[in-house]
């Protein structure tokens, strides 16, 4: 799974069931290791009522849609060129595609058992209109990822901002490089160093044992002088040798701790880093969870707005009815008093 599969996923489910599959999503990444993963699919934003509906409809692929773009890029290219008459019969087309299209949105939903107010296929209508105007909401549109609705006010490009859900593409893992040596591993130098100061074949190793040349037997003590020059001469050279390679070790291992050193104390901050990263993951969901619940409040005030509305003007509307009514009874009345002779 990667976040593009995930949010293709995601887009193409009903919004009821978007938060629940959107945290089992995260879940299964967070499962397999991949943090990143699972805090991008967490960061996906349920889409409104609208933007739903619309990505629905892009999904089931009407023959509407290739209307859609090629009235599109018709008008746009009228524009361009100030083609007044051909802009004016493209118009006419707009309305009537524009018209089927939110035709087919109520439609699709009703199939389903659901009921789409007036407001609602509004924003679905002026959406595909923002599509048909502009090519980036054109493109919008038809990812099948909206996350809000889009809407053009006649002039400039429509924004698209924060408009669909655009992950990016599929995630290339570093590799891991495997070292060449251990991390305590002497380096070659050193290993060249000690070989140097280990006795060597031949005069030299003969040179660099002076005791033995000295209390071997002699025939002479000219013979013996001799081997005490010889011995103490070799001696020299190997014991310099010998403490050079000493430092040079102390110096690596020196060296070595304090990499280790430094490594736990990288160790240490990874730790916190981690644990800090999975705190902010989940604020940020627990936020996500808050605004999504608070979006879906929102649409359903406003859709409680326009009910009230509704009943509102029906309700001024009989108040209206009654008092005509009121006046005419009242009329009558007097007028069979009048008959009567009764004040």
């Amino acid at each position: 799974m990667d976040l593009d599969s995930a949010a293709e996923e995601l887009y193409g489910m009903p919004t009821d069931e978007f938060a629940e599959h959107r945290s089992r999503l995260a879940k299964q990444a967070r499962a397999d290791g991949d943090k990143a993963l699972a805090a991008s699919i967490g960061k996906l934003r349920k889409p409104v009522l609208a933007a739903a509906l619309v990505n629905e409809l892009v999904r089931s692929g009407p023959a509407e849609l290739r209307e859609l773009t090629e009235l599109g890029d018709q008008m746009r290219d009228a524009h361009r060129q100030l083609r007044g008459p051909e802009l004016r019969a493209l118009s006419e087309q707009r309305q009537h595609l524009l018209q089927r299209l939110t035709d087919l949105v109520r439609e699709t939903a009703e199939q389903s058992g659901r009921t789409v107010t007036e407001p609602v296929l509004a924003q679905v209508r002026g959406t595909f209109d923002a599509a048909i105007a502009d090519e980036a909401a054109e493109a919008a549109v038809l990812s099948g990822r909206l996350t809000t609705v889009l809407s053009y006010t006649g002039f400039g490009e429509v924004d698209v901002t924060d408009a669909v859900a655009a992950p990016v593409r599929r995630r290339h893992l570093q590799s891991v490089p495997d070292p060449a040596e251990p991390a305590g591993k002497v380096p070659k130098d050193s290993e060249a160093d000690g070989r140097a100061g280990k006795p060597q074949s031949g005069g030299t190793q003969a040179g660099a044992r002076p005791g033995r040349a000295t209390t071997g037997k002699a025939s002479t003590g000219k013979a013996t002088t001799g081997k005490d020059s010889t011995g103490r001469a070799a001696a020299r050279p190997s014991s310099s040798a010998e403490q050079a390679h000493e430092r040079r070790t102390e110096r690596h291992q020196e060296q070595l701790r304090r990499a280790e050193a430094e490594h736990a104390e990288a160790t240490r901050m990874l730790e916190r880093a981690q644990q800090e990263a999975e705190v902010t993951e989940q604020q940020l969901e627990d936020a996500t969870a808050r605004v999504e619940r608070l979006r879906a409040e929102l649409e359903q005030a406003q859709e409680e707005s326009w009910r009230a509305g509704q009943a509102s003007r029906s309700a001024e509307r009989a108040r209206h009815a009654a008092e005509q009514e009121a006046e005419r009874t009242a009329a009558a009345l007097q007028a069979a008093r009048e008959q009567l002779g009764v004040d």
